[in-house]
């Protein structure tokens, strides 16, 4: 998003770095304190009409209660805050503190705006929703341990939380719909461009793969070289760093950096580890001798 990296070079200093982490240590402190005190999470929970009558604290601690209070929760607890620090860690790695700031940010600002405006009690469960579901699809075939024992892909876990998600907002109440909405509005934000990208793409390499079966069904997308002969050797993905193609790499994947300017799409191997691409023309304070960027040639 160019409006983030805007802001990122005016305001990234005032980011806070393991942003996670703080918010796990909280956690973890008021179950613990919950020990001492079984109602100090009520004074805590983000609940409108108490802070429309001056409680205004709770806009800010509601973020540190944990979705597990019972004593018997303790396995589930620690799931959920181990959790929490990986993703909320492997976000901030891949994003950098201040995007990761507003991307958690907006979580917060939306759930506490629609609970004050609709009277709804909110909670961090859907924001925490927003976080692994953008770690699924930032890093769909990392493998992680289900209850520490159980290997498992974060796609999948990803498809079954979406779909839980999507049951819950179908089959609940005009209250979770709306709680469900402000906790992944972020998600939608940051991530709806580019999986809208991932089906169009997708849908424009069954139109070229279609080129090269017998009989192709879609004649209207064949292309035609000067002496009208059908072109059939087309290749649809190239990555702009190594130049692979999907024919030279049949089962590699290639995605679109939704960080670069323009249409930049890489290989797997590349796509976390190269140089954005920033274009001259909209961002003017870059050309200076030796600024740009070329990409290499293909193969």
């Amino acid at each position: 998003m160019k409006l983030l990296d805007r802001l990122n070079r005016k305001f990234g200093r005032f980011a806070i770095s393991n942003l996670m982490l703080y918010i796990v240590i909280g956690k973890a402190a008021v179950y613990i304190a919950g020990f001492f005190n079984m109602s100090i999470s009520s004074y805590l929970m983000l609940d409108p009409v108490l802070v429309k009558q001056g409680q205004v604290w709770r806009l800010l601690t509601f973020l540190i209660v944990p979705n597990y209070v019972s004593f018997t929760d303790i396995f589930w607890l620690a799931i959920s805050l181990y959790f929490n620090y990986f993703i909320g860690r492997m976000l901030e790695r891949e994003w950098g503190a201040f995007r990761f700031n507003i991307y958690y940010l907006i979580g917060v600002i939306c759930t506490i705006a629609f609970s004050m405006i609709f009277n709804v009690p909110g909670s961090t469960f859907f924001l925490d929703e927003s976080l692994f579901l953008g770690f699924a699809t930032l890093y769909p075939n990392v493998q992680v341990l289900l209850f520490f024992f159980l290997p498992i892909k974060v796609k999948w876990m990803g498809f079954v939380v979406g779909g839980l998600l999507l049951f819950q907002f179908l089959s609940g109440g005009w209250a979770t719909k709306l709680m469900i909405f402000a906790g992944l509005l972020n998600y939608i934000l940051f991530f709806a461009p580019d999986l809208i990208a991932r089906i169009r793409s997708g849908i424009r390499r069954e139109r070229f793969e279609d080129l090269s079966r017998p009989g192709g069904r879609s004649g209207m997308y064949k292309k035609t070289g000067d002496n009208g002969k059908i072109i059939t050797d087309v290749t649809f993905h190239r990555c702009v760093v190594c130049g692979r193609t999907e024919k030279d790499a049949p089962d590699m994947q290639f995605r679109y950096c939704a960080q670069c300017d323009g249409n930049k799409e890489y290989c797997m191997d590349h796509l976390y580890n190269h140089v954005h691409y920033r274009d001259p023309s909209l961002h003017p304070e870059d050309a200076q001798p030796g600024a740009g960027w070329t990409p290499p040639q293909g193969k």
